[in-house]
């Protein structure tokens, strides 16, 4: 899915590649819809998890806490080059127009993301690493987004910087903060 979209690949050869037959697949999903679903559901517990521990490591500030993750995920990208990239982004471009159900599950997705975020940039916040007016929701949602167009950037360019120039760039002048 990363790799090639919603359309860009079938039940049949991803059921060929594993020795599946179309009967068992259909026995566990209704249809390539419910089984993107599920795959969304995988993605995000994946992530959660990994902002969960990288967000609850307490021996660094909050916007510390921040670069991690964001270096973990750098390092992901760079690995899966030139196929990695975010999965909300890919579907949400792909099969969002066409699809409610998905829609509303990546939509949830990306809620459940700048809910993290918007903690850790509250207790940022709170540390006075950044502006106490500042707007936590606003720079959860605008870190989302910008490092969706990052990745879209990297992938349409083949400039692995683009992401590194979110990090370095876009986010401390999101955050206000100097945070590298």
């Amino acid at each position: 899915m990363l790799a090639h979209g919603y359309e860009g690949i079938g039940i049949g050869p991803i059921l060929a590649s594993v020795k599946v037959p179309k009967g068992s697949f259909y026995h566990f999903f209704r249809s390539k819809d419910d089984y993107v679903i599920a795959i969304i559901d995988a993605y995000e517990e994946h992530y959660r998890t990994l902002r969960e521990t990288i967000f609850g490591d307490t021996g660094h500030s909050p916007l510390a806490r921040l670069d991690v993750y964001l270096e973990t995920l750098e390092r992901e990208l760079v690995d899966q080059h030139p196929s990695g990239g975010c999965l909300y982004g890919v579907l949400a471009q792909t099969i969002t127009a066409r699809n409610p159900a998905i829609r509303d599950r990546l939509s949830a997705s990306f809620q459940a993301w700048e809910t993290s975020l918007r903690q850790l940039l509250a207790l940022a916040k709170d540390a006075g690493e950044i502006a106490a007016g500042s707007n936590v929701a606003d720079l959860a949602a605008g870190l989302v987004d910008a490092y969706e167009g990052a990745l879209i950037r990297m992938k349409a360019t083949d400039d692995r910087q683009a992401f590194t120039r979110f990090r370095t760039v876009s986010v401390p002048r999101l955050t206000g903060a100097s945070m590298l």
